[in-house]
């Protein structure tokens, strides 16, 4: 949620807990206690919504935390292969072995986003798997390469699942601020049936109203 939506979202509370507080303030008034009621669940449903959307924003924090540590490990061990590959054909990205590993820089591949450099450390590490010529030293990297993909794909999923749960609690937010205008709108109306019944005037209606 950004600072602007919090801050509408936290101006929505305050709307419908003030309301509620000032017709509870007529407890002996029946038909202003009723109306009290009617929207009173509202505090409790936002207070539900907000207190999950602290966890499912605290969970998008460790998927992106996860991601950053995921990138960094797998930058770091295929750069380890790279360098390793390099002193083998004698720095020569010319070469046919090195090519087949990296047809493009090996240094772009590190720069990418993880979500694009997965499939191709993928590659490689089937390549790593398939080719028989390698060295033992070149096969060494095999398994740091795998855990490190293993690292970022955990990431990438979690990441994923933070942002879908994060989108639907957006939903949830919305429908409850859709919920919370047209019952207050409703209130305005029968407190305004209430004052024309009492021969109240309009400024009684606004005095349960926030703002």
């Amino acid at each position: 949620m950004t600072h602007h939506h919090a801050h509408g979202w936290e101006a929505s509370y305050d709307a419908v807990a003030f309301t509620v507080d000032a017709l509870q303030a007529h407890p002996s008034d029946h038909a202003l206690a009723r109306l009290a009621t009617r929207i009173g669940g509202l505090l409790e449903d936002w207070e539900s919504i907000d207190a999950a959307g602290r966890g499912l924003r605290r969970a998008a924090l460790r998927s992106s935390a996860q991601c950053r540590a995921a990138d960094g490990s797998l930058d770091a061990a295929l750069g380890a292969f790279a360098t390793a590959l390099l002193a083998h054909v004698g720095g020569d990205t010319g070469a046919s072995l090195y090519q087949k590993f990296f047809n493009e820089p090996h240094e772009d591949i590190i720069a990418m986003g993880l979500d694009s450099e997965v499939p191709l450390v993928t590659l490689v590490v089937s390549l790593l798997d398939s080719l028989p010529e390698l060295t033992d030293a070149l096969k060494a990297h095999t398994a740091p390469l795998r855990d490190a993909l293993r690292l970022a794909n955990g990431a990438l999923a979690n990441r994923s699942d933070a942002l879908a749960d994060l989108g639907r609690h957006g939903a949830r937010v919305e429908a409850w601020q859709e919920t919370a205008h047209s019952s207050l709108g409703s209130t305005r109306k029968a407190l305004g049936r209430l004052a024309h019944e009492r021969k109240l005037p309009e400024h009684w209606v606004a005095s349960f109203f926030h703002g």
